[in-house]
């Protein structure tokens, strides 16, 4: 009887001090451990918000919108949604949290791009990619580069 306690002592002893089976150990795959499968060729994402019409814009796009007072005042609201936290309310590039990037934000005052490359800047320029171009609504980009042309006064306003 006395041998049998002590038998079961042991091995208490033994699972409790780590020779037994621990859930730390056990073999397991982390998501940024995997490598995701390549895409066909020729497929197209349909999903998420980029927009067919998104795709085909190029440096030589031309601004749809016409700059309306309405188109105008639309793009100034959606600046303050996307824009004026990194560039600032003047679009001199001193908004509060820009100052932490480096390099620190384009002075939006100085930039002369045509309506396409400021498109195209606009979501992949340095510091945005990826993230202006998930967060900006496709139907908010044209009055965006709208207003941001008027900052620099390349835009006349009617």
């Amino acid at each position: 009887m006395r041998i049998g306690r002590i038998a079961i002592a042991i091995v208490c002893v033994l699972l409790c001090a780590g020779c037994g089976p621990r859930m730390r150990v056990q073999p397991s795959i982390q998501p940024f451990e995997q490598r995701m499968p390549d895409m066909p060729k020729g497929v197209v994402p349909i999903t998420g918000r980029t927009q067919k019409a998104d795709i085909a814009v190029t440096d030589k796009s031309v601004n749809p919108l016409p700059a309306t007072a309405e188109n105008m005042k639309a793009g100034r609201i959606y600046y303050g949604y996307y824009c004026v936290m990194c560039h600032g309310m003047d679009g001199d590039g001193n908004g509060p949290v820009g100052q932490a990037y480096a390099p620190k934000p384009a002075d939006l005052r100085s930039v002369k791009l045509s309506d396409g490359e400021y498109y195209q800047k606009m979501l992949t320029g340095t510091g945005h990619s990826p993230v202006m171009e998930q967060t900006v609504l496709p139907e908010h980009r044209w009055a965006l580069v709208l207003y941001a042309q008027g900052l620099a006064g390349s835009k006349p306003s009617k």
